[in-house]
């Protein structure tokens, strides 16, 4: 799954997030949210984002050794620079983020879908949180409560992104 850009601007998605620097060129090393690193070869211009703010930088220059990643933006020419970006996210259009594999989805989509139970909504998606072993739904229920659903097999059926819904197999997981 990947991240959602704050439930804003769902034309864009976030591949990763700056970390700290990397050698004594400018670089930032990466953490790719999704686990893969080939999208990152040919950036070019992105968006960053950190809290409310965003700003548009170029990406110079890539190095992608694995599954390491480091990038050097515009203006980074000594890790006193790249540091300065350390904890941004990298915003890029759907296009250009990883693709997705079967039963894959990005985080961004999940958010704001039905949960149903059989036909009848039970909630809706709030966000998504990390978990252990799998990523939490936050349903909001109606009357105000949220609950977390686990978004395994055990518990999520279908997940119909153009209509919106995603079904729930087990009922006693909102107690």
């Amino acid at each position: 799954m990947l991240n959602p850009v704050n439930g804003r601007d769902k034309d864009l998605l976030a591949i990763g997030r700056l970390g700290s620097p990397h050698g004594i060129q400018g670089f930032c090393r990466v953490q790719s949210y999704s686990g893969q690193t080939a999208h990152f070869a040919d950036l070019g211009d992105v968006l960053a984002s950190r809290g409310d703010e965003r700003r548009k930088v170029r990406v110079e220059e890539s190095r992608i050794s694995g599954p390491d990643i480091f990038l050097r933006l515009s203006g980074c020419s000594d890790p006193e620079s790249a540091r300065e970006w350390t904890g941004w996210e990298i915003l890029v259009p759907r296009s250009r983020a990883s693709s997705l594999g079967p039963g894959e989805y990005y985080i961004a989509d999940l958010e704001g879908c039905q949960l149903v139970l059989g036909a009848e909504p039970v909630g809706a998606v709030e966000a998504v949180l990390e978990g252990g072993e799998a990523p939490l739904l936050e349903i909001r229920r109606p009357g105000g409560r949220n609950v977390l659903v686990p978004f395994r097999k055990e518990f999520v059926g279908n997940v119909d992104i153009p209509g919106r819904r995603i079904e729930l197999l087990a009922e006693w997981i909102l107690e």
